[in-house]
């Protein structure tokens, strides 16, 4: 019988990881671990590449140990590779080295870092069967490990689990409050939103070849590439906004608004003394750099707007950015098979604004590139990047992706070298280090950027 979930684990978390595999899989749900499903006589690098290839959900037992093991990152690496979710069990307080921060980012982690486990298991096996319902049914035959395991095969220990969300604690959960949320696919929309893409892209060439690019303004605002760039103040016209109906709170407290393009440029909004104010402010501000800006959600709390790379997303507004950040990445996971991540975090009063940009950068052979910033996910800005390298040049490859700030450096013989950091010099001085240690000769920068677009050259 095929497995549905891959467990990568350290040897020494064994005890935690057989205790996620027993209970997903009393759970219902069909488990790989090692060494329990490795057949004898078996290769262990090709039992695991198999396993792994046969996997819809990979779980990483997320610890000191597993943050300093090879087999880890190279387990991880295939799974993200082949396009399979991975979702990254956290059982000790540690940040991941650089190598696996590469591959995860801290929107998808469950925390299990307070006792009791079973709640957190309990909430990785939701989260799993979410995922896995969402996919639907597999049809794949047996592998040869199943057929092992179906003819007599017991789990050592307590079963496994998985994902990311139970209907009690969890990354993602059912909405508790569904009159403040909302969600859709962009599938959903397109037979309105048609005209309106059209209309960017066309404007977006036109915007590009008149004007070259936009400003870097990142406050409430984002300027990726794609965006359309408002010409001279004499042909500018201003958004078209429709404010909300009044209501009988709409002026007191603290307001904000997220408004979101059909390009998926957005613009947010805080400190606000009344909801139609935020509104409109979010909408002027995604209209700096976008059209089409429509008003997402507009509250007085804190809200959250999650994504998926196929476009889809949904939002939740809560008395804190924790409880809406579950909310918004349930509501999305409704609308697509994909993993929604949280995109921007926001709270009414302005104590909490943060947008969770990816950046990429793509070269060709002949020494051009494609960049691109200010994107929802990584697969995102990845595709973005080899899509903008692709028209300067030939066998574009993508480089190197980011949330904070990176460097591409080549060589005169064509090494290169690459680097990211929160800190631009330190991104640089990597891409440099790197190059010279690859190439004869002498290396200068290509291009650099930070997530938000910022310190672009």
């Amino acid at each position: 019988m095929a497995h549905d979930v891959f467990i990568s684990h350290s040897g020494k978390d064994k005890p935690i990881a057989d205790a996620v595999c027993a209970t997903l899989e009393i759970g219902g749900v069909r488990c790989w671990i090692a060494p329990r499903d490795i057949v004898p006589g078996t290769q262990w690098g090709e039992a695991i590449i198999d396993a792994i290839s046969s996997s819809r959900v990979m779980v990483l037992v997320f610890s000191s140990n597993a943050n300093e093991s090879q087999q880890i990152i190279r387990e991880v690496e295939r799974a993200v590779s082949k396009g399979i979710p991975v979702i990254p069990f956290r059982v000790e307080d540690v940040d991941p080295n650089k190598s696996l921060e590469y591959f995860i980012s801290a929107p998808h982690w469950l925390d299990a870092l307070t006792p009791p486990l079973e709640k957190h298991l309990e909430q990785l096996l939701s989260t799993i069967k979410l995922l896995l319902s969402r996919q639907g049914a597999r049809t794949e035959p047996p592998s040869d490990g199943d057929t092992a395991r179906a003819s007599g095969a017991t789990p050592s220990g307590p079963e496994r689990a998985g994902r990311e969300s139970d209907t009690r604690i969890e990354t993602i959960r059912p909405l508790e409050k569904k009159d403040y949320s909302g969600g859709k696919s962009f599938l959903e929309d397109k037979k309105k939103l048609g005209g309106l893409i059209a209309l960017v892209l066309v404007l977006g060439l036109a915007g590009y070849l008149i004007f070259g690019g936009g400003d870097d303004g990142n406050d409430g605002t984002n300027n990726n590439q794609n965006q359309i760039i408002p010409g001279p103040s004499n042909h500018y016209q201003p958004p078209v906004y429709t404010p909300s109906p009044p209501g009988p709170y709409d002026n007191e407290g603290n307001w904000g608004a997220i408004a979101i393009a059909p390009s998926g440029g957005w613009g947010f909004s805080s400190n606000m003394s009344s909801k139609q104010a935020a509104e409109k402010d979010a909408v002027e501000r995604c209209s700096q750099f976008n059209t089409g800006c429509e008003v997402r959600i507009s509250f007085n709390t804190c809200a959250v707007y999650a994504t998926a790379p196929d476009g889809s997303y949904g939002w939740a507004t809560n008395t804190t950015v924790d409880l809406a950040r579950n909310n918004a990445v349930s509501e999305c996971h409704k609308y697509t098979n994909d993993l929604c991540s949280s995109f921007i975090e926001l709270c009414a009063d302005g104590s909490v604004k943060s947008v969770n940009e990816w950046a990429a950068i793509a070269t060709a052979d002949n020494g051009q590139y494609g960049a691109a910033w200010n994107y929802p996910t990584r697969v995102q800005a990845e595709k973005a990047s080899v899509d903008e390298c692709a028209k300067y040049g030939p066998n574009c490859q993508m480089r190197i992706s980011f949330t904070d700030c990176g460097a591409i450096a080549r060589s005169e013989d064509g090494a290169i070298g690459w680097g990211y950091y929160a800190d631009m010099s330190q991104a640089v001085k990597a891409a440099m280090d790197e190059c010279d240690n690859r190439g004869e000769k002498p290396c200068s920068i290509l291009t650099q950027l930070c997530a938000d677009g910022s310190e672009r050259k």
